[in-house]
């Protein structure tokens, strides 16, 4: 039997070779440099300890994003909300935007505000701007998460919002406001959705939709659940039932198609809190990794009939070390160990340590403890999550956004808080990671939940948004002295200019790094969807392949670094 390593190295013969007969490259607007190039300094290729500032208030973004309760601990209140970034308007910034949950139950009689979902536009200058017409007034039910996606191939990115309630597709018209669609797209999935991921399962070249769902819970349900001291506390989630999931087939038309049974997908129901579609196995079909809270994982292999299978659990995924489900909040997906192939980081509850699963070719290995990640994160809760490579140094660190769920813990154990620091856990390079408290903002302390990842500025180094429960969220600009940088933004053939699981490798001064355009991952939202590479010293990338989800492969060769490159697939 061909293993999955040795079908990855001869696929990638057969891809580069059919490569280099086509056109070195389709521009969409050439090369755009950063607003603030920098050259790299002895320094950077030195790797210093990385540095992120709190710009939070000097940016616009200091209000707060309400959890919709008022003391009651209503148990949806514990997983919200999220935020994404997208470049909204099409000026080649990134922008933001905050789901917002709405007041719930008796709380909606303590206030005579409904607070609304917001978009902020990026000025450019370091400020963003709240955008009051974005959604020229339409609303959402309480809004969990946001998913990012050019279902249309239009060229602008859409949202769509996962709440609890009816969920919501929202129209990018192009000019920074949005339309809302829902109804006409038949996606407004009610109960409890904690996610979704744009995808394109079949290879039509439109994205599809896979909303994940947590449980089968209503504010009429809402149980009581009390702490030690008598006090209302977040119910553990086996309380309620698990939901099913949905995917949904892309028309073409501006309508979509439930196909979760057709799919293989509507069996057993799940509470699931985070999903990533990424080809983890290298067959060029996108696969969903979904991680689930006190219930086996599912890694779902597309196999390229409409259908999935789950192979969790041959894939050494299902479940934490010790064999057991573990309290799965957030995904992290990247080439951490630059061996070529996508390793899997999750976020879970307090005692238990952050997963990391490295891909061996033939299935995953559980390397929590032996690369340092596991006991350095046991002490914490974590959400959001993501791989970043903070230095710019060609190697992915580890980023954690951390808070508890009961505001009580301490009750438990006087090692526990309600209000958590976040982490970052740096590569050594040597499959180690050393966790670097210094390198965020020391009075960072609440309760945080999403982390989305982007260069806010254009200044080639990699920011972080996270958010919080019932706070303000915290934007942490990236002030490393980090080395030289290329950032991609691509468009596929189709005219869809977030081309989930398009492949870019780099290869440096003899370095092959390993970067993807992800869908989804972390908690709550979603990333910046350019490509990211960190060059260190290098003065030019040798070479540049980019494997499109059709097939193609385009090669481009000795590009300069410190640039924002927009390349288009070819069309032949």
């Amino acid at each position: 039997m061909v293993t999955r390593r040795e079908w990855l190295q001869q696929t990638g013969k057969r891809l580069l070779l059919s490569g280099l007969g086509l056109p070195a490259v389709e521009l969409i607007a050439g090369c755009r440099a950063a607003t603030t190039p920098r050259k790299a300094s002895p320094e950077a290729a030195s790797r210093p300890i990385p540095h992120f500032s709190d710009v939070t208030e000097a940016a616009g973004l200091a209000f707060s994003q309400s959890d919709g309760g008022c003391g009651l601990q209503y148990f949806v209140e514990q997983i919200a909300a999220g935020a994404a970034l997208l470049d909204a308007n099409g000026d080649g910034l990134l922008d933001i935007y905050f789901p917002q949950p709405r007041p719930l139950g008796a709380c909606t009689s303590k206030t005579s505000q409904t607070p609304s979902h917001r978009l902020y536009l990026n000025d450019g200058k370091g400020r963003f701007t709240l955008s009051p017409h974005a959604f020229g007034g339409a609303k959402t039910d309480y809004g969990i998460a946001a998913a990012v996606g050019d279902y249309n191939n239009d060229g602008h990115p859409d949202l769509y919002v996962a709440c609890y309630g009816r969920n919501s597709l929202f129209r990018n018209r192009g000019d920074g406001t949005f339309e809302d669609v829902t109804e006409t797209a038949g996606v407004g999935v009610t109960g409890l959705s904690s996610g979704a991921v744009w995808f394109d399962y079949d290879g039509d070249g439109r994205l599809d939709l896979y909303v994940i769902r947590y449980v089968e819970w209503t504010v009429e349900s809402d149980i009581a659940c009390l702490a030690v001291n008598g006090r209302r506390d977040a119910c553990h989630p086996t309380t309620y039932p698990a939901a099913t999931n949905i995917l949904y087939h892309n028309n073409g038309d501006g309508t979509f198609t439930d196909v979760t049974r057709q799919a293989g997908l509507a069996g057993d129901a799940f509470r699931s809190l985070a999903v990533a579609a990424v080809d983890f196995d290298g067959d060029g079909r996108l696969d969903l990794f979904v991680a689930n809270d006190q219930q086996a994982n599912n890694l779902y292999r597309n196999l390229g009939s409409g259908r999935f299978e789950d192979v969790a659990l041959q894939e050494n995924v299902a479940f934490g070390e010790n064999g057991r489900a573990q309290a799965n909040m957030g995904i992290a997906v990247g080439d951490y160990d630059g061996d070529g192939d996508l390793d899997f980081a999750l976020s879970t509850f307090a005692t238990e340590p952050r997963t990391l699963y490295r891909n061996d070719g033939a299935t995953f290995s559980d390397v929590s403890n032996a690369t340092g990640v596991g006991p350095v994160t046991r002490r914490y809760l974590a959400f959001g999550t993501g791989f970043l490579d903070t230095r710019n140094d060609g190697r992915l660190d580890l980023f954690f956004a951390n808070g508890h769920i009961s505001p009580w813990a301490y009750l438990k154990d006087s090692s526990q808080t309600f209000k958590e620091p976040n982490q970052l856990l740096l590569n050594t390079g040597q499959g180690h990671f050393t966790d670097t408290p210094s390198a965020l903002p020391a009075d960072d302390v609440r309760v945080h939940r999403g982390a989305c990842f982007g260069d806010i500025d254009n200044d080639g180094r990699v920011d972080i948004l996270v958010t919080a429960q019932n706070d303000r969220p915290a934007l942490l600009h990236n002030d490393t002295p980090a080395g030289n940088w290329l950032l991609l933004k691509l468009t596929d053939k189709h005219g869809c200019g977030t081309p989930i699981g398009a492949k870019c490798i780099a290869i440096v001064q003899g370095r092959k790094l390993l970067r993807v355009v992800l869908g989804g991952g972390s908690y709550g939202g979603e990333s910046d969807h350019r490509v990211h590479f960190g060059l260190g010293a290098a003065r030019q990338v040798d070479k540049l392949e980019i494997h499109w989800l059709s097939g193609t492969v385009q090669t481009l060769t000795n590009l300069p670094v410190n640039q924002i490159l927009s390349l288009r697939e070819p069309s032949r």
